[in-house]
């Protein structure tokens, strides 16, 4: 593969971007792939930075500035919305700025995804090093959807996939909820495995309550599943535990709420463009 295509979703974290860009070029310097950068900025409030002069492999740096802040899955989107429509026959890794995704990984991912042109390859995380509450919480995240979608979602934005796949993922506005879930409803999947690495600087963010929001973005794409299969898990409830059948009912029905509140609140009209939040378009050429 002669292209190779690098998309980051990015707010206000420069600092960690340029110590992953660094640890890209590192890691990658003995692929022969001409290597772009495509960075999506979500309307960061810190001016964005480079420290190009660390940099011998990375070819370009492309940053897309966005008019509004709108979340890594939106702006993946819209970075993805870029890629088809200005680019041709690439190998494509889409991954957060903020360290926990190993470029150490990259060369496995390409391999992979280069074996196998028709499926998008995922890393799915094992071995998290967050505390004991936040592993609870995600365990808990990927129970709730795999009950109500019959998916195994354990990967996030981390994944690579050869260029072909990118036009079927865009086929609709999934990936305006949930990257991981529209990866799932538009594409086939190869799953490989990798730890989770810890941020570069600072602390996560997610909470239980990011998590769970999460949750309903991704069930949100299968909404029709989720609503048969909750009209199966009533019913048994009622059925088999005659005391507590009813509340448990109220509880999937409130659930059910929830996951349509998210899809009326993130859905989108009309095909997802990149133009359409694009403030300006910015190319750095290293070489």
């Amino acid at each position: 593969m002669n292209n190779l295509n690098i998309l980051i979703p990015v707010y206000n974290d420069w600092k960690s971007v340029n110590k992953l860009l660094q640890k890209i070029d590192q890691n990658l310097k003995n692929i022969k792939s001409k290597i772009k950068i495509v960075i999506i900025n979500d309307k960061s409030n810190i001016k964005p930075y480079f420290e190009l002069k660390k940099l011998k492999k990375i070819k370009q740096i492309i940053i897309l500035n966005s008019n509004t802040n709108l979340g890594s899955q939106k702006s993946i989107a819209l970075g993805l919305d870029y890629l088809k429509k200005k680019h041709r026959d690439f190998c494509l890794i889409i991954m957060d700025g903020d360290g926990e995704d190993s470029p150490k990984d990259i060369p496995l991912m390409i391999e992979e995804s280069l074996k196998s042109k028709d499926y998008v390859i995922t890393s799915n995380r094992i071995g998290r090093k967050e505390n004991l509450f936040l592993k609870l919480c995600y365990k808990i995240h990927l129970l709730i959807t795999f009950v109500f979608t019959l998916n195994w979602v354990s990967f996030g934005n981390f994944s690579c996939m050869h260029s072909k796949n990118v036009k079927n993922i865009l086929s609709n506005n999934n990936l305006w909820y949930a990257y991981s879930s529209g990866v799932l409803a538009n594409s086939k999947i190869k799953r490989i495995y990798a730890k989770r690495q810890k941020r570069y600087f600072d602390k996560s963010k997610t909470n239980f309550l990011a998590l769970i929001e999460h949750s309903f973005r991704i069930m949100a794409v299968f909404y029709e599943r989720v609503f048969f299969s909750s009209l199966i898990y009533i019913f048994f409830s009622i059925i088999l535990f005659i005391d507590n059948g009813f509340k448990i009912a109220f509880f999937i029905f409130f659930l059910n709420l929830c996951v349509l509140w998210n899809k009326i609140k993130h859905y989108k009209k009309g095909n997802i463009n990149y133009k359409e939040f694009l403030v300006n378009l910015k190319k750095i050429n290293l070489y």
